[in-house]
């Protein structure tokens, strides 16, 4: 990978991936809130000052906000390391047995009946890789 050919830490790719994800979330909480203020600004309320307050950028967290922000946090910082220790080969089928995996937990968990595609491109990643793994290249 790119990655990995400059000799980069794959902690600082995570803080870079990271960062330009905050600005892209930050742009586009600026956008909301001007968009906001100038759809309020019609509708002024007597009480607008108090609702303001309470209307802050954490107002809706909750300690169970955490569990998806680290999680999602961890995962990047797994995905960095993948992309920084393993081939190409590897990371595709990582990624494609994610997806097989994410399908089953949908079937489990939401009781949702899997789509014709969804069975066939399982029974095709399932394939390949046993293909790939009992005839390895010389």
């Amino acid at each position: 990978t790119q990655v990995a050919s400059m000799e980069r830490s794959a902690y600082f790719y995570t803080v870079e991936i990271s960062f330009l994800s905050a600005v892209c979330l930050g742009i586009s909480m600026c956008m909301n809130w001007s968009w906001q203020q100038r759809h309020n600004s019609s509708n002024e309320k007597p009480d607008s000052l108090v609702s303001e307050k309470r209307n802050h950028l954490f107002h809706h967290w909750t300690v169970g906000t955490l569990l998806p922000i680290t999680t999602k946090a961890t995962a990047g910082l797994l995905t960095a390391l993948v992309h920084r220790h393993l081939g190409s080969v590897i990371k595709g089928f990582a990624l494609t047995l994610g997806l097989v995996f994410s399908a089953l937990l949908q079937f489990i968990f939401e009781d949702k009946e899997l789509t014709s595609g969804q069975m066939v491109g399982t029974s095709l990643v399932l394939f390949s890789s046993w293909l790939h793994f009992t005839n390895p290249s010389n």
